[in-house]
Order: C-alpha cells, then structure tokens, then sequence
C-alpha cells in the first residue's frame, strides 16, 4: 500500500510540474522564494515539508483582466510549534559549539603553558 502511495504522488508531483511547464511556455514565469526559476528540478522542491515546520505555498498572481501573469512559490510555516522548537535547537546547538570551542581554547592556553 504504501508503495501505491508514493507512486501516486510522484505522478500527482509530475502531472504539477507539467502543468508548470505550460505555464512557463505560455510565457507565465515561475518563481520561488522571490526569484524566478527555470529549471524543472529546481521546482520538486515546492513539495518538500522540510525539517522546520515550512512549506511552500503557491500563489498564482493575474491581471486586471483575469489572465494569469505570474506564480510565486513562498515558505510558510504549518507549524509555528514546530518552527519555534527548530529555531530553539538551533540556538542550543550553537551555544554548545560555542562553549565547546572556548574550552578547546582554554585547554589550548594550558597546554601551550606547559
């Protein structure tokens, strides 16, 4: 079953990702976290859930008059829980590099004394 799953939505990402390519054909540029993007591979990545809680989220700009004339793909956060306990990780393990680094220091000035 779970197999099946992972098919389907590798054929759901690519019919996606088709579809993209008509739009970028038809002159619609794609863009991602603010700059447009060309390249086929470089849009697998709008379907990542990455380790912070963030997503990408697709907003299709049109003109007055209807027509689409653009599509941004921006990182939002699902989950600010998640997000805030990411950034809190982050800044526990750059505290610890940090001590790690003064005490290898320190260690360094003792040896050097003796």
């Amino acid at each position: 079953m779970g197999v099946d799953r992972r098919r389907k939505k590798q054929r759901d990402q690519a019919k996606y990702v088709e579809q993209l390519r008509n739009y970028q054909n038809q002159g619609v540029p794609i863009f991602i976290d603010g700059r447009i993007t060309r390249e086929e591979n470089e849009w697998y990545k709008i379907f990542e859930i990455r380790d912070d809680g963030a997503a990408y989220m697709a907003d299709y700009v049109n003109s007055e008059n209807g027509r689409l004339t653009e599509i941004h793909f921006d990182l939002v956060y699902l989950d600010l829980d998640a997000h805030q306990a990411w950034e809190n990780q982050k800044r526990l393990d750059e505290m610890v590099r940090k001590a790690q680094l003064e005490h290898y220091k320190m260690l360094l000035k003792i040896c050097r004394k003796t």
